[in-house]
């Protein structure tokens, strides 16, 4: 399906409302260089009772680029625009890494908007500390890409890319079904749209949770970057409903471990009837 949403033309996939369901309808956020199609676990499991959206994001999979500039920011903007399209004034939002950035700036900017919150593989910010943080900003990493991407190809660049995270953080933290998702991102996606959607990571700064009430569900993967599981952590702490769970996983849990995942996300929704 598709519907105009500002700039862009998003494409995502609706489950539709089961019938008697009074649930919410949960939306699910994919993460940088993926796109909707990495829920199909989550829809077939969690569709015969509620209604589930998955769009692409924007420049991602089928949903266009638009004109406006790529920011974490920018694309709850256009989950919030997705939702008034479809006529949805609250929903469940689930997210995980980029995704769950998004849900969490969805949820700070628009509280009454967010039923419940899932959080997968969320770092709040790239760079937590000052001196990293000035040394992102002044090399600017995400520039790089274009060029490397021109030079090695799409599919190349990742494999090479995700050989040296492997080495860096360790041999689990992409799974086979995620690298499968990673490479073919890198391959199909123009290199300046991967740029842009890097971008918006380099330079997310937390978002404020002060406003945020709801009930909170952060899935944290075992084998996930040590950065990322000390700012889960801190998250959770920060979050007044906050539950944190671990799953043995990568950065990309719900495919890593579909069935933890989904017993996980399912047990939440129905504790808080979502």
């Amino acid at each position: 399906m598709k519907r105009r949403v500002g700039d862009i033309d998003i494409t995502f996939e609706d489950t539709g409302r089961s019938l008697g369901s009074e649930r919410p309808p949960l939306l699910l956020l994919h993460g940088a260089v993926q796109t909707r199609r990495i829920w199909r676990a989550q829809i077939d499991a969690l569709a015969p009772d509620r209604r589930v959206i998955a769009p692409d994001l924007r420049g991602h999979g089928e949903t266009t680029l638009g004109t406006k500039r790529l920011t974490v920011e920018q694309l709850a903007d256009d989950a919030l625009g997705l939702l008034d399209a479809l006529g949805i004034q609250s929903a469940s939002v689930c997210g995980i890494s980029l995704g769950g950035m998004v849900a969490l700036d969805m949820a700070s900017r628009a509280p009454d908007r967010v039923r419940v919150l899932a959080l997968a593989n969320t770092p709040t910010a790239l760079a937590s500390s000052r001196w990293l943080r000035r040394l992102v900003d002044r090399i600017d990493p995400q520039d790089l890409l274009p060029p490397v991407l021109r030079l090695v190809g799409g599919a190349l660049g990742a494999r090479i890319g995700l050989a040296i995270a492997s080495r860096v953080v360790g041999p689990h933290w992409v799974g086979a079904q995620a690298r499968r998702h990673f490479i073919r991102g890198f391959r199909t996606m123009p290199p300046q749209t991967i740029r842009f959607t890097y971008r918006a990571i380099v330079e997310a700064r937390p978002a404020d949770v002060t406003p945020i009430v709801c009930p909170a569900l952060l899935i944290a993967g075992r084998d996930d970057a040590p950065p990322i599981l000390s700012q889960t952590e801190e998250l959770a702490g920060e979050l007044p409903r906050a539950r944190l769970e671990w799953i043995r996983a990568g950065h990309v849990s719900s495919l890593d471990d579909p069935e933890g995942f989904n017993r996980l996300l399912r047990a939440f929704l129905e504790a808080h009837g979502a």
